[in-house]
Order: structure tokens, then C-alpha cells, then sequence
């Protein structure tokens, strides 16, 4: 499916030679790693690296959650992001529609000590009542990480 959508956005005209940095959020599992395996030898493609660990994906912590969040939340305020008008999706207005849903739940999550002497917790998280966070975590990948040459190979 990531290839097939690789493939639309060489369509248009204006990203026929743009470079493609494919980046997945890392947690637990080896999504990263299947996802280079997969599109590994497409032309103009790079993947995102994480050099301390030797891994690929994004390793999302709270902190970087935190400084994704903040560079996100200053951009959209100074009107700095933009929506192409016809987006490349296979169902453009469902995308739409997720993406304002998530950015709107996409908040801090608190969770109550388990007893008296513990800590209260607080998350960064989407996942509210059944709902998800992928397509504002994808965005906000793509807002922190652009500029890092150093961080694809």
C-alpha cells in the first residue's frame, strides 16, 4: 500500500524528482525494519536511521512526543502548515476528516497514582477512547525530523 502511494505521488508533476524519506514510528516492534526491507531499491527513496541504536524508525519517547508536539503546535499557529487541495490518499476527505479529528484529541493524558505514595502520570497521546493518533504522529514526524540530513540513509 506505502508503495502504491509512493507511486501517486510521483505522478504529480511537481514531486516526480522529489527525494521520499520514509519514516515509522519505532516502538516495540520491527515495523521500520519490514518497511525498508520492503521498499528497499525504490528510486529517490531514503529511510530513517537511528544511528545510536543502529535501528530504523523513530523511537518516540515522551520527550521527543514533547518537542514534536511544541514545533507542531508553533507552526500551525504561525500558519506555517499547509494541506495540498487535492491530497494524495485513496480516500482524500477521510484523511482530511482523521487527521482535524486527531490533531484535536492529541493531548496530554493524565493517569491517577495507583496508591498514595505513587507518581501521577502524563502522556502525549491520541488514543482516546478507541480512538487513534497514527495520522498526527505521521505529521508531526515529518515537521520535527525534515531537516535532519544526517538522520536517513
Amino acid at each position: 500500500m506505502l508503495e502504491k502511494h509512493i507511486h501517486g505521488i510521483r505522478q504529480r508533476e511537481i514531486f516526480q524528482n522529489s527525494e521520499i524519506i520514509i519514516m515509522v514510528e519505532r516502538n516495540l516492534g520491527f515495523e521500520a525494519e519490514h518497511h525498508q526491507r520492503a521498499l528497499n531499491g525504490i528510486p529517490l527513496t531514503r529511510h530513517r536511521i537511528d544511528h545510536q541504536a543502529k535501528r530504523y524508525g523513530i523511537l518516540t519517547t515522551e520527550e521527543i512526543k514533547m518537542g514534536m508536539m511544541t514545533l507542531l503546535n508553533n507552526m500551525l499557529r504561525e500558519q506555517r502548515v499547509n494541506v495540498l487541495d487535492s491530497i494524495i490518499s485513496q480516500d482524500p476527505n477521510g484523511c482530511l476528516r482523521r487527521l482535524r479529528e486527531q490533531l484535536g484529541i492529541y493531548s496530554f493524558q493524565y493517569k491517577a497514582a495507583s496508591d498514595t505514595f505513587g507518581k501521577q502520570r502524563v502522556a502525549l497521546s491520541g488514543k482516546v477512547g478507541g480512538m487513534k493518533d497514527d495520522v498526527c504522529i505521521a505529521l508531526q514526524l515529518a515537521v520535527y525530523f525534515s531537516a535532519k540530513e544526517e538522520l536517513y540513509c
